[in-house]
């Protein structure tokens, strides 16, 4: 019978994290199903950084093992959470859409085993910070190009007639 701390394939299940100071823990019972840097300005202020980092969950399969993480709607389509204790940021998701909203952003240094999770993608690089130099042969994905932030932005916009 497998446990908690079995490995699947080279990735610890279930993937587990929280903030720093242990007042908000998660898991997953799935792997992430995408890993990106993002540059978009919200992430870089979100994060207080040059760009965010986040592993995608499906929702059904997230849950908070402890704590709840306070929630900021960071946009009319997405909201942001963090440790109202410490101040890690911890997640994204979009609140609009049902089915498509049905994923979970967490920022990738909240993992307890970030090496598992590599980055697939680079998203927002119309805001990537002219001086940082990441080589790699990873995509490179423009906000204005991405399916599901269009979807998800035109249904908040939508919305609001």
């Amino acid at each position: 019978m497998q446990t908690a701390e079995d490995v699947m394939g080279d990735k610890t299940m279930p993937v587990t994290g929280g903030c720093l100071c242990g007042a908000v823990r998660y898991e997953s019972s799935d792997p992430p199903h995408d890993v990106s840097y993002c540059h978009c300005r919200m992430c870089q202020r979100s994060s207080g950084n040059a760009f965010g980092m986040f592993a995608s969950f499906r929702r059904g399969a997230f849950r908070f093992t402890r704590g709840e993480p306070k929630l900021y709607k960071s946009s009319a389509f997405a909201e942001r959470g963090f440790c109202a204790e410490c101040g890690t940021p911890l997640i994204f998701r979009y609140v609009t859409l049902g089915p498509l909203s049905e994923e979970i952003g967490v920022s990738l240094g909240s993992l307890d085993h970030p090496e598992d999770a590599p980055p697939k993608s680079h998203w927002g690089i119309e805001s990537q910070m002219p001086w940082l130099a990441i080589h790699d042969d990873l995509p490179r994905i423009r906000t204005e190009e991405d399916p599901d932030f269009i979807a998800h932005s035109t249904a908040a916009d939508q919305g609001k007639e």
